[in-house]
């Protein structure tokens, strides 16, 4: 992974701005910063650098999780917070919707519909987006059969207590974004 100079995000140097996660034969899917720390993630891997105030291709890589990772678009943030006022990212990942604070928290937000979240397609996976809508409560995530799955969570934000749906439409939904704090686009 290629990474820029401090303030300058087109100055990334060839040589001193690599941080190269341990290779396995899988490529890194998403990164997301949290509480100062890069965190990268493959399919089935989590790994974070912590800046050391020198040249980022002497951060050193550290494995946290060996079995849990993010497809592409998996990791969900407040939506425009970026990641500064964030407390905890969502991530979509093949053993369901964990919450990861620095580490992941079991079970599963998808405890309750585990069956459910295990029969859907692994190789799709590329498809799932997720969005938190923090305001409303409501977690979106478009699910790889294009349908979108709805985590209702005014009644608290853990597995026992978040309210779980599926919608159909009669457009296909590969797609999620909320934008002006309520207004729902699905694309």
């Amino acid at each position: 992974s290629y990474l820029s100079a401090p303030g300058e995000p087109e100055a990334i140097d060839q040589v001193d701005g690599i941080v190269i996660a341990p290779l396995d034969g899988n490529p890194l899917t998403n990164c997301q910063e949290f509480r100062d720390v890069l965190y990268l993630f493959k399919k089935t891997r989590t790994i974070a650098v912590a800046d050391n105030n020198d040249v980022p291709s002497t951060w050193l890589p550290v494995v946290l999780d060996q079995a849990v990772g993010s497809p592409v678009h998996g990791i969900g943030t407040v939506i425009d917070s970026g990641s500064n006022s964030v407390d905890q990212l969502l991530v979509a990942s093949a053993r369901g919707i964990v919450v990861f604070g620095g580490r992941y928290m079991l079970p599963e937000l998808t405890w309750k519909i585990d069956n459910f979240w295990l029969t859907q397609d692994k190789t799709e996976f590329r498809r799932i987006q997720i969005v938190n809508d923090a305001i409303n409560q409501i977690i979106y995530i478009t699910l790889p059969d294009t349908r979108l799955l709805i985590g209702d969570y005014t009644n608290g934000f853990d597995p026992q207590n978040i309210r779980w749906a599926v919608w159909r439409f009669d457009v296909t939904v590969n797609t999620v974004a909320l934008v002006n704090v309520n207004e729902l686009i699905l694309g």
